[in-house]
């Protein structure tokens, strides 16, 4: 049982106190949801009325091996440590995946780390630039099915001379590799160093779907599409979009494959080389869920794109809720958007849509439908400033911004975007993003923005205003924040250039009255084991469990950041005999409730305690 002196949390009350009521949600996929909206649609703590520098800001930062590439993921609710925690899923390029308790900032360890072993590196090959500074074990965002208590993750690592991709399914407790994991991904053509695993993982039809594209255009390499059975990770499915050549990748800027209704896949290619029969560069694709290409789009000017490096993919396809669109936009900033039921093949006459709609490189969009404003198309491209296009019921995509703000970027790659909302209200937009210069082949400080989604003029908050406060360092290229249960996860390079990297984690500072103080506590001993379980307390957050050896002695801190009330299986040990527990919301920390001590005798009567405790 670990101990942690009353003294040595007191520091962390603010910080607890930052976490609120909220329904729990879960983040499970790269950009929220199949269609790669970006939005969080059940957020109903944090609120344009509530963040500013006075009352929102840093809480704890997380510390990892290297950088984080990849969007933090949260699940709600998992039984670890004998109690049900939230749990919040970060990667690194160094192999490691870790699972923090989403709620605890008194001890930053992990839950659980592992590690998939040596990664590869920039320099095992002559790539000839530096999109990724040094070690690129893991890349693109996990998937995780929340049914089966399973992270996907696909790693890059050395084999004695050579290397391997494999994918992994973790069991999301202990980050122990089920039986059936990790298999070793394979293709005719398949270079596992020169293929880049970039874009997020997707679950869909009872399959793992992994996509690929290279490390700076350097051959040989292919845009793959694989598919694996989630439950046995038996290989099911390989699409290769350059058959008979080299080139496109499927990059996306790490963003994962969009899932229709039907389970039919949506993804952007690269530079490469066109045929329009099986070599399909600078192209939207719809994939059957065997990923048999049943229908694409291809622009005029497919081949002037190829000759400039001017991807198409750059931001992916993302699906508009509610209608039978699909948008995406590459490096001209031009925006296509497309009927799903008939992409329309080779030409532009066939989009339904196509406009400037930034004046460079397109990485992100985010789709909202607002009660003010009906429905809300917000980017924020390379170079360009910050713009939102309205949206009618159809899909239809106005040309001209309804919203600009006034300042541009300066460089690659333009912001990330996330959207936090109570449906169709009290919107915010995020945005992550370097606070100057250019990320294409450096680390730069980054900045995190907040603005009322409705008024993309009025800003809200960022991470400067009090920056000794709020600073979360080298800004992560390409990793949108994670909103979820009144709390923002924004990954980080951490503090150099290469080798560190860090986790973040934003919300409520303090403000009113604390929750009422647990009732009906008892303490069971089973064996060698001690189980705890109270009445909930109506507001509460999470719970704190505090134990001692003798009931006027000070407490000690057992667990925090229960989300249920209860904890099981803690040893039966001599420096335990008395147990109490504070719960908490986002105004802060109950009052302790009279101790009790553990009977072996669940009718035994509660020995009667002081109501004054010594720890208070």
């Amino acid at each position: 049982m670990k101990f942690l002196s009353r003294s040595c949390i007191a520091a962390a009350v603010l910080v607890l106190s930052s976490i609120s009521i909220t329904a729990q949600v879960n983040v499970l996929t790269q950009h929220n949801d199949d269609s790669r909206t970006g939005t969080n649609l059940r957020e109903t703590v944090l609120k344009p009325g509530n963040v500013d520098s006075t009352h929102f800001g840093l809480l704890w930062k997380l510390p990892v091996d290297d950088q984080v590439y990849s969007q933090p993921l949260v699940l709600t609710n998992v039984k670890v440590r004998g109690g049900t925690h939230d749990l919040v899923f970060i990667t690194t390029v160094n192999n490691s995946v870790y699972a923090f308790d989403a709620n605890d900032p008194v001890d930053n360890k992990p839950v659980w780390h592992v590690n998939f072993g040596t990664p590869a590196n920039l320099y095992d090959a002559d790539f000839g630039c530096l999109d990724i500074n040094g070690s690129m074990g893991i890349i693109g965002t996990p998937v995780i099915s929340a049914e089966r208590g399973v992270l996907y993750v696909v790693a890059l690592t050395r084999t004695g001379s050579g290397f391997e991709q494999r994918l992994h399914a973790l069991d999301v407790t202990t980050g122990a590799d089920l039986k059936e994991s990790p298999v070793t991904i394979n293709a005719p053509e398949f270079d596992p160093l020169m293929q880049n695993q970039r874009p997020g993982l997707a679950l869909a039809n009872g399959n793992v779907y992994i996509g690929y594209a290279s490390h700076c255009d350097k051959e040989p390499y292919h845009g793959y599409v694989f598919g694996y059975d989630a439950k046995t990770l038996a290989q099911t499915a390989v699409l290769n979009t350059a058959p008979t050549s080299n080139g496109n990748s499927i990059w996306q800027s790490g963003q994962a494959p969009a899932i229709d209704a039907a389970g039919n896949l949506y993804v952007v290619t690269g530079n490469g080389v066109w045929d329009g029969v099986s070599n399909f560069s600078e192209s939207f694709l719809k994939l059957d869920p065997h990923l048999k290409i049943v229908d694409w789009f291809t622009p005029d000017n497919h081949e002037q794109l190829d000759k400039e490096d001017a991807d198409l993919n750059s931001s992916g396809a993302t699906l508009l809720p509610g209608t039978n669109r699909v948008i995406g936009g590459g490096k001209q900033g031009v925006l296509y958007s497309l009927d799903t039921a008939r992409l329309g093949h080779l030409g532009d006459a066939h989009a339904l849509q196509h406009f400037q709609a930034s004046g460079s490189h397109l990485h992100s969009f985010v789709y909202w439908r607002s009660a003010k404003q009906g429905g809300l198309l917000y980017i924020w491209g390379q170079r360009d400033h910050a713009r939102v296009y309205k949206v009618d019921a159809k899909g239809a995509i106005d040309p001209q911004p309804a919203m600009m703000r006034p300042e541009a970027n300066e460089g690659h790659p333009g912001a990330m975007l996330s959207l936090s909302s109570n449906g169709s209200r009290d919107g915010i937009l995020w945005a992550a993003i370097h606070a100057s210069g250019d990320s294409w082949h450096e680390s730069r400080p980054g900045i995190l923005h907040a603005y009322d989604a409705d008024n993309i003029q009025h800003e809200l908050w960022n991470s400067w205003q009090n920056k000794a406060r709020d600073d979360c360092d080298e800004y992560s290229k390409m990793a949108p924040p994670t909103i979820a249960n009144g709390q923002v996860y924004l990954a980080s390079f951490g503090t150099q250039n290469t080798g560190t990297g860090e986790l973040c984690i934003y919300g409520l500072q303090p403000d009113g009255a604390a929750p009422l103080a647990p009732k009906g506590l008892t303490a069971t001993i089973t064996g060698k084991k001690v189980s705890l379980k109270w009445n909930p307390v109506e507001g509460a957050r999470t719970y704190n469990v505090f134990a001692g050896a003798d009931a006027l002695e000070p407490f000690h801190l057992v667990a925090t950041g229960l989300t249920t009330p209860e904890l099981d299986d803690l040893p039966a040990v001599k420096e335990a005999k008395f147990f109490t527990v504070e719960a908490e919301n986002s105004n802060g920390r109950s009052a302790s409730p009279t101790p009790v001590s553990a009977m072996s005798d669940p009718a035994a009567t509660e020995r009667k305690m002081p109501m004054t405790m010594p720890m208070h």
